[in-house]
């Protein structure tokens, strides 16, 4: 909805001006500003609630607190008439005014009442008190800079940057864990002293500039009954998502704009997009195409057709990679996978007729859609009956001597594990008794095992590495699958799936809202037995069921296809070729450090053997040389 930002602690007159510029983009609608004492914030904004009342800063009555604020309190329009019974008096319809009025009345418990995806600064003039908020999963990113007694914050990392106190200085630390995992794990960034607020979790600054962060809100494993029934029975658990996830849809489709949807041949789109279509006439609704044996495509336009929704296509294809440098930029830090080129595009599809799209995201790490759920699953009772000694000793020798073509069909992806896949599955099997379920859930997603990035480090830089981030204590009490759902909710969830989208939607000034991530659905499903997310083969047994009112059965029973961009179909495109080239010069490899030149070389050429893992390997390092070259090098490269 929104950029926001400011600063405490030091005099710039011109920074907030610098910041609202950077950051124009995520509100071409309208800007302001404050300014008290030591404190300046500022926010653009992307005009959807109250259109014409709602420029920000807002402030509760007697002007004594200011907020900027990006994002949607969802039932901002409950609270307005809860707190109005409680005597506030509001002066907007806008659902920012609420974040003051609450603060008023609860303090900084006011978040524990907000539906929503949110980030906000709100000051206490009086008190002179700074108080930031991100929601309870991280839809709204929000990044903070806090040194020598200056305090910066905003909603993306280039904004804090346009600072002098603020240096490009990359954060080394960062690249084992972005090899690894294809991003960073929070809280911490790229950029040397610039942090990452984490998902439900609350900052203060005070008058005397003590900061305190604290967590108020998490994802809590419970293996008690659900909701209103404690009976074993599938129609309870049944009609109390169904009502859950019908209320959602209805909440977030509140807009005084139009309202239009991702629409995939995936069952989390399409339930979304037929909900939808209890609460409007018409919507317009986006797909992704690849014009490969993965592309999805066809199923959407066949059921946009039977939802009767206007609607629109939109495909890649290898000249696209031209825009790479441009989704880079726009993400701050290096995601390593370029399916952000294609949200980059789809995003700036929508953004010609809508403000805002709903879109499926949180389904799969609500109700275990994605293989690996599955893989884990089965791999765990696997060894809970094979003993260690006699897994490493027989079936892995076994596995090992199955060919690729044979293994792949045990696995529901759409490209060819190849021989390097099939290395990575063994090694996983291997020393799957050895490790904490922390270290397996990083394993199997890894890109780059620990070998792999040993063997392409440079000494120097290698030294420096630690992959303690890896082995530091994440185990939860409670059934496997909910602690491994678990895991992907604190990381994999806040730093890749909702920043790619949240960064690719704004830079077209467009909001994205997410049905299957209000706060109530989350517990629901993390308080559902896991029998009723995976049983035997089958994913999302509960929403598929819920599908049933809802889709066709074709829709219903479809697999998940992995959504993935098919590079192993792209990368011997001229325009990747050259992209490849560029930034993977062996001059430009050198002078940069991190890496042996010798095994960059070496790498590139076992990408012509068109294996998927060394394919997305090589993407990865081009996508970490464009963000060292646009922020650190500050090169124009558009």
């Amino acid at each position: 909805m929104c950029g926001i930002f400011g600063f405490v602690g030091f005099e710039d007159n011109q920074l907030l001006r610098r910041m609202a510029d950077v950051l124009v983009h995520r509100g071409p609608d309208d800007e302001g500003f404050f300014t008290s004492g030591r404190l300046s914030m500022g926010m653009r904004r992307l005009s959807i609630i109250d259109l014409a009342g709602g420029s920000q800063p807002i402030f509760n009555e007697d002007k004594t607190l200011a907020v900027c604020f990006n994002g949607l309190i969802y039932n901002y329009i409950e609270l307005v008439e809860e707190l109005e019974h409680l005597g506030h008096r509001f002066a907007t319809r806008s659902d920012t005014e609420v974040i003051v009025h609450a603060y008023e009345q609860w303090g900084i418990d006011c978040v524990d009442h907000f539906n929503g995806m949110f980030a906000f600064a709100l000051y206490d003039i009086p008190n002179r008190d700074l108080f930031l908020a991100r929601d309870r999963v991280g839809q709204k990113p929000l990044y903070y800079y806090y040194r020598e007694g200056r305090f910066l914050f905003a909603s993306e990392i280039k904004a804090l940057l346009e600072s002098d106190h603020v240096s490009a200085e990359p954060n080394p630390a960062a690249i084992d864990g972005y090899l690894t995992l294809r991003y960073t794990p929070q809280p911490q960034t790229f950029f040397k002293h610039i942090n990452v607020l984490p998902a439900g979790h609350r900052l203060r600054l005070t008058n005397d500039c003590d900061l305190q962060i604290d967590r108020y809100w998490g994802v809590t494993i419970d293996t008690g009954s659900v909701g209103s029934t404690s009976r074993d029975d599938e129609s309870d658990y049944v009609a109390e998502l169904e009502a859950l996830f019908l209320d959602s849809i209805e909440l977030t489709m509140r807009s005084d704009v139009p309202v239009g949807a991702y629409l995939s041949g995936g069952i989390d789109s399409s339930l979304i997009v037929a909900a939808m279509c209890n609460f409007a006439d018409s919507i317009n609704t986006y797909s992704l195409g690849f014009n490969s044996p993965i592309d999805e495509s066809e199923q959407a336009r066949t059921l946009a057709k039977r939802l009767g929704t206007n609607h629109h296509e939109v495909n890649v294809t290898p000249q696209d990679f031209d825009l790479l440098p441009k989704a880079v930029w726009h993400m701050d830090r290096p995601l390593g996978d370029p399916l952000i080129i294609a949200y980059y595009k789809l995003a700036e599809a929508a953004s010609r007729d809508v403000k805002v799209v709903l879109a499926g995201e949180g389904a799969d790490e609500l109700f275990a859609g994605y293989s690996f759920h599955n893989i884990s699953k089965w791999t765990e009772r696997y060894s809970q009956i094979v003993p260690a000694f006699l897994n490493k000793a027989v079936f892995v020798p076994l596995l090992s001597a199955v060919p690729v073509p044979v293994l792949n069909k045990l696995f529901n992806y759409p490209a060819s594990l190849g021989r390097k896949g099939k290395q990575k599955t063994v090694d996983f099997l291997y020393h799957y008794h050895d490790r904490s379920l922390s270290e397996n859930y990083v394993a199997l997603r890894s890109l780059w095992d620990a070998e792999d990035r040993a063997a392409i480090y440079t000494k120097t830089y290698g030294d420096k590495q630690s992959d303690e981030w890896i082995h530091q204590s994440k185990e939860f009490e409670g059934p496997f699958l909910d602690r491994l759902l678990k895991l992907q909710f604190d990381d994999w969830l806040q730093d890749n799936t909702l920043l790619r989208q949240d960064k690719n939607t704004m830079a077209h000034s467009l909001e994205l809202r997410l049905p299957f991530l209000d706060h109530r659905l989350i517990e629901f499903a993390f308080r559902l037995p896991s029998k009723w997310k995976l049983r035997g083969l089958t994913d999302k047994v509960i929403e598929r069921e819920v599908a049933r009112k809802f889709l066709p059965p074709e829709n219903v029973k479809r697999p998940k296809n992995p959504f993935y961009l098919p590079i192993e179909f792209f990368y011997e495109h001229p325009t990747i070729d050259e992209l490849i080239k560029m930034t993977l010069d062996e001059e430009r490899v050198r002078k940069r450090g991190y890496f042996k030149p010798e095994a960059v070389r070496r790498l590139r050429e076992q990408m012509q053997t068109g294996e998927f893992v060394y394919v997305k390997q090589v993407l990865s390092l081009v996508i970490l040389e464009l963000w060292h070259m646009l922020f650190i090098d500050r090169e124009q490269l558009w």
